[in-house]
């Protein structure tokens, strides 16, 4: 029999932006986690990165800009949504800071024609997807200098700040194997940028390496709430597996949402773990397994990558090395 595959792409949009139009939502799967685990403390994390133009130096931007200078470096968004990401806005704020007092402004692009339209001293790209043409006009332009987060493996010419995808996703399947479970799932959504593609491929190698046959995808679309519907049809259609890795964190705590509501215990019925580490106060509630990635860091690095490069040095790359913190929940 082939794997259960629980993708249904065209008909199971989870797109976060769905839910702030549907009055029916008062508060998405997030939300409802924080009311029973504790408040996050959303004026620090997405204040600074959502409302940029309200602070000096972001109005400062926006004059330049308007100016015409090249004092200004902009930062590329992932997806449109990326800023309601709690992964995204802790990345943003990291490279903000890196950049605060270099002289330069900082403007986040709201979409990518503003990469042609206006001239910037330098560019982040905050996250690469799969056939991104953004890399391609950057590096035909030739006056921009730019740094790239997560270009994966096939953008050898470019700076670049990488995690170490594989290997996160790898220990992973080793630790759950290592203790007994045979019949590992995998939580993982459209795989539009190198970071989902690397860890759905490192899940299978893992699986392989372990000699474990049984392989399951379930499409939560990186978003909680799409995590919450994929594990509870998993339930629904009756898969039995015995642990859930997913490619992210917040997928985890929408998975640990439906879980709950199954009446099925962690990790004594599931083993869930998560990828990213984000240092939420929801999440430490939740005592999530999961990879940790040094996302401040990372936006560090992709800044001061940038700054080296303004300085009239070389690009280069950086790679980061994850860490598996194990916790309650597997």
């Amino acid at each position: 029999a082939l794997p259960p595959l629980l993708f249904d792409l065209q008909n199971d949009p989870w797109e976060m932006n769905d839910l702030s139009r549907d009055p029916a939502h008062q508060g998405t799967m997030l939300e409802m986690a924080h009311r029973q685990h504790g408040k996050l403390p959303w004026a620090q994390l997405f204040v600074p990165a959502i409302a940029l133009a309200d602070t000096v130096d972001g109005l400062e931007s926006y004059r330049q800009l308007a100016r015409g200078a090249t004092s200004v470096i902009g930062i590329t968004r992932y997806a449109d949504t990326s800023l309601r990401n709690p992964y995204y806005t802790l990345l943003l704020d990291a490279i903000q800071a890196a950049l605060l007092g270099s002289g330069y402004g900082v403007h986040i692009l709201g979409s990518d024609a503003e990469l042609e339209d206006r001239q910037f001293a330098g560019v982040i790209v905050a996250g690469v997807r799969l056939g991104d043409t953004r890399l391609e006009y950057l590096k035909s332009q030739r006056r921009t200098p730019f740094v790239a987060i997560s270009a994966g493996a096939g953008h050898v010419d470019v700076a670049n700040v990488e995690l170490d995808n594989r290997a996160g996703m790898l220990a992973v399947i080793a630790y759950l194997a290592a203790r007994g479970h045979q019949k590992i799932a995998h939580m993982t959504g459209r795989p539009i940028g190198h970071d989902a593609q690397a860890r759905l491929e490192a899940y299978r190698e893992g699986l392989r390496a372990a000699g474990l046959e049984f392989e399951c995808l379930l499409d939560g679309g990186f978003t909680e709430l799409g995590a919450y519907r994929a594990t509870q049809r998993a339930l629904r259609e009756g898969i039995e597996f015995t642990a859930l890795t997913c490619a992210s964190d917040e997928m985890a705590l929408g998975a640990l949402q439906a879980l709950g509501d199954g009446e099925l215990r962690v990790p004594e019925d599931m083993a869930v773990t998560g990828f990213d580490d984000l240092p939420l106060e929801t999440f430490s509630a939740m005592q999530l397994t999961t990879v940790h990635q040094p996302l401040f860091e990372i936006g560090r690095a992709a800044a001061r990558l940038l700054l080296e490069q303004l300085g009239g040095e070389a690009p280069r790359s950086v790679t980061f090395t994850p860490r598996l913190i194990v916790r309650r929940s597997a």
